[in-house]
């Protein structure tokens, strides 16, 4: 019988030592580094991680002293040494304290997986973070493929922009919607902070964002309030975004009634102006007595930003404020970072003829005709004297416009309501001859989540327009009738939102 208790006895301290379920943790050093399975093994009820290898693996594993059982290990340039049975351990020599007691299983020492986390944090990699899906820890995830999810809210559309850190080809990304009102965004060779990235949204079309890592896809399952009517995405030059539309209905009972911060994100709050050409490069058109378009534009869009400002209480964002060359693919990368809800290009005319004359206001659209096509490539010339000329020929090559334009669609009503309401008050306000709303290729229109127009002031190439176009009074009276335009497309955007 003594026998028998002291077998048992000893078989109660194995079980204590000896991992019962073999496991491990899973790290990666960066967002594009592959996974490395740390050994690991369960303990009074929690993960413990071996010491020795991940020192081996991510560091320096210097010695292990099986005498008084110690490793020592380096890390990001500094020294640490762990006890067995200690819950102390030291860090370049500094004593510090553990709230456990480090263990030895056979030749190797074992901590909790949670307080070695907490100490890689503190010091060898401030940036860890886990990825609770896939149950994986990421060393940097500075070089994360993306890095966040923004949406805009539209009374015909909803825009989601997946902030990218890397470029992604167009058929790595897919997006379809469920039988089960569900939306699904899926991203080959993405990886991402999926805590970070996963939400719920209190109004609005989405309801829930929720981020799920299968084998080398990432993948954002949205749960939608609605039926949406089309699904259109693009990769956006520049940035590499990723940029989805869906095509829907505004409904008053997304936005609670008593929700209004959530309304104020549908209100037209900030405006961004965008003065044609710029700079010693892109002089614009230039009139036969020598005026240029980039100065034109650029008075006539300050005097435009100071009426929105103080009448209509908006915030103003410029593409450019001085006489600087901006290159096209900024301006629109600047009124969607500027989270802009109103994008409006301003620039003068010009033919080969001294008879032409008029207003005309473009929104973009595959369906050009020939005249509308003569002005865009007229105003897209300026890429030539850009000194990166190749990301254009992408973001115009067929397929890339196609998604682009198909994209634009989303806003394509409030475009084209806004072009009208600039027509018209040109032609009531000043008596211009309205040339009407027409569809072009701008590239400026082709990247701005929001509203885009572009105008046509008048004609430096007609004496009777640069006459006018030279005049202080006439600027100011151009000015006044956008920010008219302006106003009364707010309001009516507005009211339905409000009331």
């Amino acid at each position: 019988m003594r026998n028998f208790k002291k077998h048992i006895l000893i078989l109660l301290v194995l079980c204590m030592a000896v991992p019962a379920f073999p496991q491990v943790a899973v790290f990666r050093l960066n967002a594009s580094a592959e996974p490395r399975e740390i050994y690991a093994s369960y303990l009074y009820g929690a993960k413990w991680m071996s010491l020795n290898h991940f020192f081996k693996t991510y560091g320096e594993l210097r010695s292990v002293n099986t005498e008084d059982w110690t490793v020592t290990g380096t890390l990001g340039g500094k020294e640490y040494i762990f006890y067995a049975n200690s819950g102390f351990y030291q860090r370049n020599g500094e004593w510090r304290h553990l709230p456990c007691t480090v263990e030895r299983l056979s030749y190797g020492l074992y901590i909790p997986e949670a307080e070695f986390v907490r100490i890689l944090q503190e010091d060898a990699f401030p940036e860890l973070r886990h990825n609770v899906s896939a149950d994986e820890y990421l060393l940097s995830p500075g070089s994360f493929s993306i890095t966040d999810i923004r949406l805009r809210e539209m009374k015909n559309g909803t825009v989601i922009r997946v902030k990218t850190g890397k470029d992604f080809p167009k058929e790595h990304c897919r997006i379809w919607q469920g039988n089960n009102q569900y939306l699904y965004i899926s991203v080959y060779g993405a990886t991402a902070d999926m805590n970070a990235l996963a939400g719920r949204y209190s109004s609005g079309v989405i309801r829930e964002i929720i981020p799920v890592m299968a084998k080398e896809t990432l993948q954002f399952n949205v749960k939608l309030r609605m039926k949406i009517d089309g699904i259109d995405h693009f990769i956006e030059a520049g940035t590499g975004d990723i940029i989805i539309s869906l095509r829907h209905t505004y409904q008053k009972d997304m936005v609670p009634a008593d929700n209004s911060i959530a309304k104020k994100r549908w209100l037209i709050d900030t405006i961004v102006i965008d003065p044609g050409h710029g700079g010693k490069r892109s002089p614009g058109a230039v009139a036969p007595d020598g005026t240029m378009e980039k100065d034109i534009v650029l008075d006539v869009s300050r005097r435009l930003g100071r009426l929105l400002e103080n009448k209509l209480g908006v915030n103003v964002v410029y593409t450019r404020n001085s006489d600087t060359f901006v290159p096209l693919w900024q301006r629109p990368k600047i009124a969607n970072e500027a989270a802009g809800k109103l994008f409006i290009s301003i620039h003068c005319n010009s033919a080969r003829s001294s008879q032409a004359y008029g207003t005309e206001t473009f929104l973009l659209s595959p369906k050009s005709t020939e005249k509308s096509i003569e002005i865009a490539a007229r105003e897209n010339k300026v890429i030539e004297l850009e000194e990166d000329t190749e990301r254009y020929e992408k973001l115009l090559s067929p397929e890339q416009y196609i998604l682009s334009t198909m994209a634009q669609s989303v806003y394509m009503k409030e475009s084209e309501a806004l072009a009208q309401a600039v027509e018209s008050t040109f032609k009531s306000r000043m008596g211009c001859r309205s040339r009407g709303v027409k569809q072009a290729s701008f590239i400026v229109l082709i990247g701005p989540a929001m509203p885009a127009i572009l105008t046509e002031i008048g004609f430096i190439s007609n004496w009777k327009e640069l006459s006018n176009l030279n005049k202080d009074s006439y600027r100011q009276e151009v000015a006044h009738s956008l920010y008219l335009a302006v106003s009364d497309f707010k309001e009516n955007y507005e009211r339905e939102i409000i009331e």
